[in-house]
């Protein structure tokens, strides 16, 4: 089996790898790039370059791709075909955000098929789900809460919770009025304890007022008491909170039954989704490197024609790297470089070896199009 993993880190391929993970824009695609191998088939080496020369010539028309909202859902949607399991708000806010990438970049993509066929192909891949989507938006907003008309009854228990909270204080108010004129306060606001609205006694004086006490400040002064008054009221109003508990586990567990109904076909969407979003990200690289696909060849020799070193284009200005020919192959099978100590030599030859791992990972490299390169199972 083909082993880079020695020229991988001598050759500094893992830059290479670090500034793709920076261009991506999802979580899943900078996994791939932060794993992203040299591969040993042309054919399919030649499928990635020409995927990756369809993204440039997308971003250079186009300007941007839509590839916002991608997020790693892969755990969620497990954890979805697991019998009872409820996914939570911001879980599901995930699955519609990637819902709709997936949604938006399958017609950007496809109303564009004609021109760029391998993005197609690789692109008709992709699932969504508009009623799901929509489903979950309209019943979680984008800070993760359970919206009111996410069902009548959770309106409803809300509404009923606005009415008695608000008797509930009236009540407070007026009761910290009467004790407050016999100084029995140590300050005269209306607190919770425990989910619960209480008032802050003076401990002296805590016998003076009828309820239960919750607990007491770290100085011991105050002791935060129910009055014996608003039982009734903080009872209602604690059993509406439990009903509007059950009520958000009952549509979050709605919600996830839906989501397991599509799972096993997302779940291939999320491959993907990744892979589009490093496709991308390769088509940025090349921007930046001013980059060209290398031709494959199936003979062993390869070309190199005003080639720069990849890791050095991250490091200096383009015109403080100094290009180099080089052509090896056919009849010529030895190529001996000489020159003075920091000449060059050792750049010269690693900038091959890294270009090489560079085109096999499906990357252009910053070369002349006219460059050609041949498969190599070892670096």
């Amino acid at each position: 089996m083909p082993d880079f993993s020695t020229a991988i880190h001598k050759l500094e391929f893992d830059k290479i790898l670090d500034r793709l993970q920076q261009l991506v824009t999802s979580e899943p695609a900078r996994d791939l790039a932060a794993h992203l191998v040299p591969m040993t088939d042309a054919s399919l080496v030649r499928l990635e370059l020409n995927r990756v020369s369809e993204a440039k010539e997308i971003l250079i028309v186009e300007g941007v791709a839509p590839l916002d909202g991608i997020k790693d859902i892969v755990p969620a949607l497990k954890r979805s075909g697991i019998e009872n399991h409820i996914l939570n708000s911001r879980e599901l806010l995930d699955i519609a955000s990637t819902l709709r990438a997936s949604r938006t970049l399958s017609i950007f993509i496809s109303k564009r098929r004609n021109e760029y066929p391998r993005l197609g192909e690789l692109a008709s891949g992709l699932f969504s789900d508009k009623i799901l989507e929509y489903n979950i938006l309209e019943c979680i907003d984008e800070d993760g809460r359970m919206r009111d008309s996410a069902s009548k009854d959770l309106r409803r228990i809300r509404q009923d919770m606005i009415s008695t909270a608000e008797i509930l204080r009236k009540r407070l108010a007026s009761i910290l009025k009467r004790i407050s004129q016999k100084d029995f306060l140590q300050e005269e606001i209306i607190t919770t304890r425990d989910g619960r609205m209480v008032v802050p006694v003076k401990t002296e004086h805590k016998n003076h007022v009828p309820g239960f006490i919750h607990s007491s400040s770290a100085s011991g002064a105050t002791v935060f008491i129910e009055p014996a008054e608003t039982l009734d009221l903080n009872n209602t109003l604690t059993e509406l909170q439990l009903s509007e508990q059950r009520e958000i586990t009952r549509i979050l567990g709605e919600l996830t039954v839906q989501v397991r109904e599509i799972r096993t076909r997302l779940e291939p969407a999320m491959a993907i989704l990744a892979t589009l979003d490093l496709v991308f990200a390769k088509a940025k690289y090349s921007i930046e490197v001013l980059g060209n696909p290398s031709a494959i060849s199936d003979q062993k020799r390869f070309r190199l024609l005003h080639a720069r070193h990849p890791v050095l284009l991250q490091r200096h200005r383009r015109e403080e790297v100094v290009p180099m020919d080089l052509e090896l192959g056919g009849d010529v099978r030895t190529l001996v470089i000489t020159g003075p100590n920091a000449g060059g030599k050792s750049v010269s030859m690693k900038s091959i070896g890294l270009l090489v791992l560079c085109a096999q990972s499906g990357l252009h490299i910053p070369a002349a199009p006219e460059s050609e390169l041949c498969m190599f199972e070892n670096v």
